[in-house]
């Protein structure tokens, strides 16, 4: 076997046992790696109506074939579980599919130690930490870690362990503490931060999971190979993307900002924030606060930020990161052009081990609420919450991660916390499936608005990623437009580009495909920068040239394309079996009847009409039927036919509520 490593990780917490599971290449071929192995185990290790806090629940960390070569952009690893974040219409207690992405280097490490999946499941009596030294896996004590931020226990474990190789994925406070936005942390500051899952893994007392190993990945193809990955190495290097992303790291997209719709300002309700470019610009950060480059494992790139504050209040403070998103959803979603102080809050955030959109997005709401008189001193214990308030809200993170006063009703997210307090704060809760948008304005980048609604993940771009349509994007890129959008490109999209990307007309296509073409990253355990970044180096197939060699598996780039499909089906059904389905594929009432307030985009809303054609078409593109649910038809194509009894409960879930809410 060639590639993989062929094995999984099973460690059951409650029993105290280890089990390796052999994998077979007919498995293998079927899911790819990442986050295939990942959405498979949770989908069938689960069921309807499962709390993500049973002990049952499996918390699933995986990588693909890639992980740990030297293939350019392979640090990537897949966290996932059902989620205790997101949710249905249908209620906040109906959850779904949850799965983050995180850099870094426990990809590779992972695959060292001989392993592509580790399945977590049980909770422990006590705190605990796994350490996996090759095949000698252990349950150790981690009393004396909890309780600690997530730079000092993996300092900690390196220490106790005596070997600064191994790296560590560990939580915060806010995973101890079941904050439901909690994120897991590796190589110090290389966070998954989306749809919960640190709380996933503190609700089973895992502290951490530490990994060494000496294994070598080998190849069936090692001259093929090493050709094919140099070749895309050197693409990558030089792409405008790359170049740029050397230079500014992913604060470059703040450059144009208000431009293309990225700016989240005040609760991501204006689509406009002045100034943003010469505030938050990439250029201006790095020459402030920027101490070294850094990279995930086998990165031409190195997007990655060191920040180190020179001078000020905050002088001598340091920390991994931030990014973009980071900065956006505590700094302008906050109301701030205080960037000193959102570098210190996105440090704080994530040793505290929490999702920095969703605290962001919990905090932004509670501003807005509380300037329109629906949260007062009486609900938050005193807090008087206003925009750009930067030190209030460092207080409040920290208040979040122990749940410590009103910090425990924003700690449940911002959908929760409305539904607790009520009075209408529910109308100021940007999101889909209950997780928090972020940083792109629905009502400006349509393909990246219908791409949140359908999101198996709840309201997220790296679930689709359709860069295509921005126009550096598209105008480098003209046949794979073409190819993308095949007889629907007309002479009339070049015409009227880029006021084509700006309607909705080509968006339902362009965002399957998008979604696939991501994925395909996700299966093989790399990064999206080669996919279809900001003018990246290719699609899919960049991939699949990788793939064959590496594994000697002949599946063509139709068939790896179609496994990917598998994948984002059985993930939608893990929501069809909820009774999730048309109903929760949308945005919030605000975009589509409050307009963007000022720019370029001035004057733009959603289109409800315009929205249920998107929504019949992107299922249409699907193979799904017009409710959204997976068809008996697409489960057999795909060969997961074994979901078809799952939805057939789940239709009788949504029919019973689409018809109480016409009453």
């Amino acid at each position: 076997m060639h590639g993989w490593a062929g094995r999984r990780l099973r460690v059951d917490l409650t029993e105290g046992k280890v089990q390796i599971e052999n994998l077979s290449l007919d498995y293998l071929q079927k899911w790819i790696g990442g986050r295939g192995f990942n959405s498979e185990v949770v989908y069938h290790e689960t069921w309807a109506g499962m709390d993500p806090f049973d002990p049952a629940n499996p918390l699933c960390f995986a990588t693909g074939p890639m992980g740990g070569t030297f293939a350019p952009l392979s640090g990537r690893t897949t966290v996932s579980a059902r989620s205790p974040m997101t949710c249905s219409y249908r209620g906040t207690n109906i959850h779904g599919h949850g799965d983050t992405n995180m850099g870094g280097q426990f990809a590779a490490y992972m695959k060292y130690a001989g392993y592509d999946q580790i399945v977590v499941k049980g909770r422990a009596a006590k705190p605990v930490y796994i350490w996996i030294d090759g095949d000698r896996v252990e349950i150790r004590d981690a009393s004396q870690l909890w309780g600690l931020g997530v730079k000092e226990t993996n300092k900690r474990i390196i220490e106790a362990i005596g070997d600064s190789n191994i790296r560590v994925a560990c939580i915060g406070p806010a995973g101890e503490n079941r904050v439901r936005f909690a994120c897991v942390v590796n190589s110090f500051s290389a966070a998954g931060g989306r749809t919960g899952m640190g709380a996933v893994m503190g609700s089973k007392n895992l502290k951490a999971i530490a990994v060494r190993g000496f294994r070598p990945v080998t190849f069936a193809d090692p001259k093929g190979f090493a050709e094919a990955a140099w070749a895309l190495r050197e693409k990558v290097h030089s792409s405008p993307s790359a170049i740029r992303r050397r230079a500014e790291g992913t604060m470059d997209l703040f450059d144009a900002g208000n431009i293309i719709g990225i700016n989240a300002h005040k609760n991501v309700s204006t689509g406009y924030m002045p100034g943003m470019e010469e505030t938050y610009g990439g250029i201006q950060w790095a020459e402030r606060f920027l101490f070294r480059r850094k990279g995930c494992w086998s990165c031409p790139v190195c997007c990655g930020r060191y920040t180190y504050i020179k001078e000020g209040k905050y002088a001598g403070f340091h920390c991994g990161g931030p990014e973009m998103e980071s900065v956006c959803n505590l700094g302008p979603r906050l109301d701030s052009y205080d960037v000193t102080t959102v570098n210190v809050l996105c440090g704080i955030v994530n040793d505290l081990g929490m999702d920095s959109i969703s605290a962001g997005g919990a905090i932004s709401w509670a501003m807005e609420c509380f300037e329109k008189g629906l949260l007062t001193t009486d609900d938050t214990g005193g807090i008087n919450f206003t925009w750009g308030d930067l030190e209030t809200s460092m207080k409040v993170l920290e208040m979040m991660a122990h749940r410590q006063g009103f910090g425990d009703i924003l700690a449940e997210g911002a959908i929760r916390a409305a539904a607790r307090i009520g009075r209408g704060t529910e109308k100021y809760v940007p999101h889909c499936r209950g997780l928090e948008h972020i940083s792109v304005d629905p009502r400006i980048t349509l393909g990246f608005s219908l791409g949140y609604a359908m999101s198996t993940r709840g309201s997220d771009h790296l679930k689709n990623y359709s860069c295509l349509e921005f126009q550096g994007c598209a105008l480098s890129r003209k046949e794979l437009v073409a190819e993308v959008l095949g007889p629907e490109l007309t002479e009339e999209f070049w015409k009227d580009f880029p006021k084509e990307l700006n309607t909705i007309t080509t968006k339902p296509k362009l965002v399957t495909w998008s979604e696939k073409n991501k994925c395909v990253a996700d299966l093989v355990g790399m990064c999206c920068q080669a996919i279809g970044s900001w003018g990246g180096a290719g699609d899919w197939r960049s991939y699949t040239r990788l793939f064959r060699p590496a594994t000697g598996i002949d599946l063509t780039d139709e068939e790896i394309f179609q496994a990917a499909e598998r994948v984002i089906n059985i993930e939608r059904a893990h929501w069809n079996r909820e009774g999730s389905a048309r109903q929760d594929d949308t945005h919030i009432d605000r975009y589509f009847e409050d307009p963007v307030v000022d720019g370029p985009f001035k004057g733009l809303k959603l289109n409800r009409e315009e929205w249920a054609w998107a929504q019949s078409e992107y299922y249409r593109y699907h193979g799904w039927d017009d409710q959204g649910f997976v068809t008996a038809e697409k489960a057999r194509e795909l060969g997961i036919d074994d979901i078809l009894p799952d939805l057939e409960k789940g239709r009788r879930l949504y029919d019973a509520y689409i018809k109480q809410q016409s009453k």
